[in-house]
């Protein structure tokens, strides 16, 4: 006698692939672009927060920085630019150090106003008197001025600003021709 044949198992349809994530789809997707979202925020905060801090010029720094620079843009320049912008450098400092209206007063105006204030030396005004003097010849007069004068009067102005008080200050001029 033969043993009785086993029945077959019956089979079943093949089943598609099994999801072995425990999230959905969409929660997973979410989940990441809100970890980029907080990452690229670290980023940019630490950018911030890690950038080396520049250190803010003073006055004077600021009008010295301004007048070097113009130092450097002085070749063919003409007179009458560069005595504008000397003189809206000088006059920029002293009303920003001082407080005083110079950016708003004439050369005249300004220097009767400063006559018995204590804040400049009578060098310091008669330095200043001529500096502004001479950038009135460039800018009124259209005096005609050379390189070498140019860079006289810049000197000028960069002794003034530095605060170096020197006898030389009112001693040249800029020649008109």
């Amino acid at each position: 006698m033969n043993p009785p044949e086993p029945t077959p198992i019956p089979i079943h349809d093949i089943v598609g692939p099994v999801w072995f994530w425990p999230y959905p789809l969409w929660m997973t997707i979410c989940g990441a672009l809100a970890f980029l979202l907080v990452f690229a925020g670290c980023i940019y905060l630490a950018k911030i927060l890690f950038r080396p801090r520049s250190r803010i010029l003073t006055n004077r720094e600021r009008a010295i920085v301004a007048l070097n620079a113009l130092r450097d843009r002085m070749t063919g320049t003409d007179p009458y630019s560069f005595g504008v912008e000397v003189s809206n450098d000088v006059r920029s400092y002293i009303q920003a150090e001082h407080d005083l209206s110079a950016t708003r007063q004439t050369s005249i105006e300004f220097l009767q106003s400063i006559a018995d204030h204590a804040l400049f030396t009578d060098n310091e005004k008669a330095g200043l008197a001529v500096l502004l003097e001479r950038t009135d010849l460039l800018k009124y007069a259209r005096a005609e001025a050379g390189e070498s004068e140019m860079l006289d009067l810049l000197e000028t102005a960069l002794r003034f600003v530095r605060g170096e008080v020197a006898s030389s200050l009112g001693k040249t001029g800029t020649g008109s021709k």
